[in-house]
């Protein structure tokens, strides 16, 4: 069984979080230039309602898979398994 290897073309994580005042949130956060992607959800800091959601956002590069199964250079759909491999990285929480 060969393995083939894709790479995302772009990453980024988004998020609604409040920030240290806990009356406003960061709406127009965007980590994209980080090294790390985080996803997290936050029920009840500001409020016993509130809740914060972090998201990751990751784009492959999608024409490449599809000229590389057109070209029979990966199985037809159905006949293959696609995985996302990723790591925890250390971190002081």
């Amino acid at each position: 069984m060969a393995v083939k290897k894709y790479f995302a073309d772009y990453d980024t994580t988004i998020t609604n979080a409040f920030k240290s005042n806990l009356t406003s949130r960061g709406i127009n956060a965007n980590m994209g230039a980080s090294d790390i992607l985080e996803t997290f959800s936050i029920y009840g800091q500001a409020s016993s309602g509130s809740t914060e959601l972090e998201r990751i956002l990751i784009q492959f590069p999608i024409d490449e898979i599809s000229n590389q199964r057109a070209q029979s250079k990966i199985p037809a759909s159905g006949s293959v398994k696609f995985y996302l491999n990723m790591y925890n990285a250390p971190h002081n929480e």
